[in-house]
């Protein structure tokens, strides 16, 4: 195979690599994934830093959780300042790719417009690794609120912090394998490095969708139980209700997760473009939606079993309390109401017969 070098120094291309063209269609969707999707979701998350900001001021006010609070804000940050720099440097990718490069062979998403904006893909890769592993972390406390308490707590936490750590190594392996910008674009990548990636991705989802069906499954089967005892309530809805399960668990991630593996293995770029572009923008998505339920007060957290086995034996109570006064209440009619074949009515009857003669 015929090979060709870019410049002195630089790495060598086969001509296969230098004929390849993307298509309209995978570069309209980069474009507007890089800018407009992006965008898009880093405002919402912003609106919701915003509004948890404010509710910070009430959660300050208790002293028991004062240190907590701050911590949990501070995170929030940091997240919140890894995706402006996500957004940032999504728009200098797109303008190095579209604006300054885009004419050169291959257009905007060839190898040789690649190799222009390598520093901006480092830099972005790196933000993306670190606020995905927060967010993460996030989910994994998220866990360990939700089942404490319970009797299979423990195996259920370890399980999940194994999970955690599988997708922080694969997650390092990736960045470590595919961190030469070309690397990372799919009519380049070696069979072995593909081997090496497709394990990695399905790992670090797999971990990531297990850890949300833990919460899930946990939460769906109190919500059976709750329903079945007592119906719908509005304490159900708050807690248990399908908007705040999927919100509870990073729910917003699995659709993006599976789309970006399948994409991948399907070797389809403009999807692989699209949720891979997209995929930290909604893991933060994911994050401020559940930390704005947090400090709403519409979470669950240790004392929320508490309050729902309270309600339960509340309701319990009331319905045993109402069924001994209907006892009761029957008991005064039959006393009250005179006896189907007694005398005294024929006797009033026939005095007034009397008295009306």
């Amino acid at each position: 195979m015929e090979e060709y070098k870019n410049r002195p120094g630089k790495q060598i291309f086969t001509a296969s690599m230098i004929d390849y063209i993307p298509s309209t269609l995978d570069k309209a969707l980069t474009l507007i994934s890089l800018t407009t999707v992006v965008g898009v979701l880093f405002t919402f998350s912003f609106i919701l830093y915003c509004l948890c900001a404010c509710l910070l001021y009430s959660w300050l006010r208790n002293p028991d959780g004062k240190r907590q609070t701050v911590s949990t804000f501070i995170l929030a940050s940091v997240i919140i300042i890894c995706a402006s720099m996500d957004v940032a440097l999504n728009n200098q990718y797109a303008r190095i790719l579209y604006v300054d490069y885009g004419s050169l062979p291959g257009g905007p998403l060839g190898h040789l417009a690649q190799e222009h904006a390598s520093t901006t893909l480092h830099i972005s890769g790196l933000s993306g690794f670190i606020a995905g592993k927060l967010t993460l972390g996030v989910l994994l406390w998220r866990i360990w609120v939700v089942y404490s308490g319970t009797r299979c707590a423990i195996p259920i936490n370890i399980l999940a912090s194994i999970l955690y750590l599988a997708n922080v190594v694969t997650g390092i392996l990736q960045v470590a394998f595919i961190w030469p910008p070309r690397v990372a674009e799919l009519p380049y990548i070696t069979r072995t490095l593909d081997l090496v990636i497709v394990i990695g991705l399905s790992v670090a989802e797999a971990s990531e969708i297990m850890m949300t069906l833990m919460i899930i499954t946990r939460l769906m089967l109190i919500r059976q139980k709750h329903i079945r005892l007592m119906g719908k309530t509005d304490i159900s809805t708050q807690y248990l209700g399908i908007a705040a399960m999927l919100t509870e668990s990073y729910a917003l991630c699995t659709p993006w997760n599976i789309g970006y593996l399948i994409a991948y293995i399907l070797r389809n770029p403009p999807a692989h473009n699209f949720f891979g572009r997209t995929g930290t923008q909604i893991g933060i998505l994911s994050y401020f939606l559940t930390l704005y339920r947090v400090f709403s007060g519409r979470a669950w957290d240790r004392q929320t079993q508490t309050k729902l086995s309270t309600l339960r034996w509340e309701h319990r109570s009331t319905q045993l309390t109402g069924d001994d006064n209907s006892d009761m209440e029957d008991v005064d009619n039959m006393e009250a109401s005179p006896p189907t074949f007694s005398s005294r009515p024929n006797i009033q009857v026939w005095l007034s017969i009397g008295v009306w003669k």
